[in-house]
């Protein structure tokens, strides 16, 4: 419906702005956003959290300088609770950093009384806070060695789903017509074994 819609929207234009390609977005956001909903966070949220997720790990691959995967991994196993992957990048999601921060933000609730979708919320936020160095890092550095690397990975793939996308039909003419070529011998086969 009309998330996929927004989804697909945000996907094509995460390319130039963040080094991604558009099936790479496209599966992060998926994951993220199944990750929340089972988290019980609302659908609205779930979208715009799963979008800034997805840019923020660009951000955090181009400013410590790793891959996307690895930081979209740790930044999905802090959201769910985990606090030694983002700890290696100097990122501290302990419970007493998260309640300081709830108290900093008017939220009296202890986080141990919190329901599941208030606790990856505030995680979350935190999170936000304690990368704000970082965000913007990949367009602020487009020009390093490492983000050009990942714009040519980017346009080799682009350019392999285009070829893809231009060969599938005859690919899958080829297909139908060696079934149907095959079909009766496929079926004297199946009934020898």
């Amino acid at each position: 419906g009309k998330s996929s819609r927004d989804i697909d929207k945000w996907a094509e234009t995460i390319g130039e702005a963040f080094g991604l390609s558009e099936l790479t977005g496209k599966k992060f956001v998926g994951f993220m956003g199944a990750m929340l909903k089972s988290m019980e966070v609302t659908d609205d949220q779930v979208i715009t959290m799963s979008k800034n997720i997805v840019e923020l790990a660009s951000d955090l691959a181009s400013f410590y300088n790793i891959d996307v995967e690895t930081a979209f991994n740790k930044i999905s196993s802090g959201l769910s609770g985990q606090v030694m992957p983002l700890r290696e990048l100097g990122i501290n999601l302990n419970i007493a950093n998260l309640e300081a921060y709830a108290l900093s933000q008017g939220i009296k609730t202890a986080y141990s009384e919190m329901s599941q979708a208030e606790q990856v919320t505030l995680r979350y936020n935190y999170l936000l806070k304690a990368t704000a160095d970082a965000q913007g890092d990949f367009a602020r550095n487009i020009d390093s060695q490492a983000n050009q690397e990942r714009i040519m990975q980017l346009q080799r793939e682009e350019l392999l789903k285009r070829f893809g996308e231009a060969v599938l039909p005859a690919v899958t003419r080829a297909t139908v017509k060696f079934n149907e070529a095959t079909k009766d011998m496929g079926g004297d086969l199946v009934k020898v074994a």
